[in-house]
């Protein structure tokens, strides 16, 4: 067998029962959290328009759009929960991009047109994203073409979701493999486009085109059935096929799952390259309490973040977001970072400009790294006005809400009951982070949805 071949097998014969407690555990919380991200999401200008888009496209009443009850087609459903469910940046990361958002949303919305039970979710949720984990493993893809601009979620996560509603649908390894080939020629998404709600739009779009995928196969749609392997299938060509052996990663799919270490949710709605640095700059607050008055200058090392950190002077709430300058200075400022930090008022806010003016970037050579192209952290220095000097580096993969630094349920909760409480009321948020908090104990997925995440 070929690797797509080899690969949609694992997906078909791979069953709830061979996936290890701790994958579950870590995709339960990820899943759970970005329910309560897409209600948040669905407050922003971002999720205005793409549901009044939605609305205008009409469509058979069969998914629900969160927050708002609307029904829509699958389709559209997907498109608009995806989109809402990324317009905060608050969802998780790891891996290839944000696989959690890549996927869930497009099961939510096709788990709700066949009846399918949150463990049915679950089990499609974890081997669509270790599909995507396989695949940018095998490829090298972060040293390859995300610093090229290719953004990995919109690459690999349609794979990945094509994989998990392929598996949702009880697809056969033929249809599966017809999936995985028609996901392989929707992929796209270029970096370009952080900081605006296009970023966003991508992972809608992800979902949609994961479900249309398993949809169309199921139907008999057929697509190139090498698409992992082939000369010109979709390794080589959007990927690049130097240093890779595909039939091994196919061959090792689920041995281990990597689910479990991979993932991390966000404390921070911002670029999860701004994550170790603001965990640092906390630190030293709570450590050496002193603010932003107390400063006289900040620098940050920044490595492969500069890939995605495209704005120094950002002039909008969304590329804010992807401001290493903006993130430290309002981190210094408010002492937190927050979804109101992220609006043009306090863009313009004179004391976060003024503390603007005295951070600085660095960019770290390749001997700094290690010869590589991705750095353990992003080193901050903090010099106060009354001399002292003070230095940390938290480790990317050290990062509060990663597997090493897990912030554990009570916490992921209350960031849930946060987000949610944006739309709902009192009653409604309890009753949503009783339904939702364990994916795998919901019946039926449509009663849940409509029962607990709309106003």
């Amino acid at each position: 067998m070929g690797a797509t071949e080899m690969v949609a097998k694992w997906i078909v014969d791979t069953t709830y029962e061979d996936i290890p407690p701790d994958a579950i555990r870590v995709a339960n919380e990820s899943c759970f959290d970005l329910v309560g991200v897409i209600l948040a999401g669905s407050t922003q200008k971002v999720g205005e328009i793409i549901r009044s888009y939605a609305g205008d496209l009409g469509g058979n009443a069969e998914a629900t759009i969160l927050a708002t009850g609307e029904r829509t087609s699958v389709l559209n459903a997907a498109l608009v929960n995806g989109t809402m469910g990324h317009a905060l940046d608050y969802d998780d990361f790891g891996g290839f991009g944000h696989p959690t958002v890549a996927i869930f949303p497009a099961l939510l919305a096709l788990g709700e047109t066949i009846g399918a039970t949150g463990r049915d979710l679950m089990e499609a949720y974890v081997v669509g994203c270790e599909v995507g984990l396989a695949v940018d493993y095998a490829t090298h893809y972060h040293t390859q073409q995300m610093h090229r601009g290719f953004h990995s979620t919109a690459i690999l996560g349609r794979l990945a979701a094509a994989a998990a509603c392929a598996k949702l649908l009880k697809l056969d390894a033929e249809q599966t493999t017809m999936a995985l080939g028609m996901a392989g020629s929707m992929a796209g998404g270029v970096i370009h486009n952080f900081g605006t709600m296009t970023k966003p739009l991508h992972a809608g779009m992800t979902c949609r085109d994961g479900v249309m995928a398993a949809q169309l196969a199921q139907r008999g749609f057929t697509a190139g059935d090498q698409i992992l392997e082939h000369s010109v299938g979709f390794t080589a060509t959007v990927i690049g096929d130097e240093h890779t052996n595909l039939e091994e990663a196919a061959d090792k799919l689920g041995k281990p799952f990597r689910v479990q270490d991979a993932l991390m949710i966000k404390k921070y709605p911002s670029c999860g390259g701004n994550h170790a640095m603001l965990d640092s700059v906390f630190g030293l607050m709570r450590e050496y309490e002193f603010g932003y008055e107390d400063v006289a200058s900040a620098e940050i090392a920044q490595s492969y973040a500069s890939t995605v950190m495209l704005y120094e002077e950002p002039e909008t709430d969304l590329k804010g977001k992807f401001s290493a300058k903006y993130n430290m200075a309002a981190a210094l400022v408010d002492g937190q970072i927050a979804i109101d930090t992220f609006t043009d008022a306090k863009i313009a806010d004179a004391d976060v400009t003024d503390m603007m003016e005295r951070v600085n970037i660095r960019v770290q050579s390749k001997f700094e790294r290690g010869g590589g192209t991705v750095s353990k952290g992003v080193p901050i220095r903090v010099t106060l006005k009354d001399g002292r000097v003070l230095e940390h580096e938290t480790p990317r993969g050290s990062i509060m809400g990663s597997q090493a630094a897990p912030w554990g349920m009570d916490n992921i909760t209350g960031k849930f009951r946060d987000n949610v409480a944006l739309v709902l009321s009192d009653d409604r948020v309890d009753d949503a982070v009783r339904q939702w908090q364990d994916v795998t104990q919901v019946g039926d997925v449509g009663e849940a949805i409509r029962g607990t995440l709309v106003r």
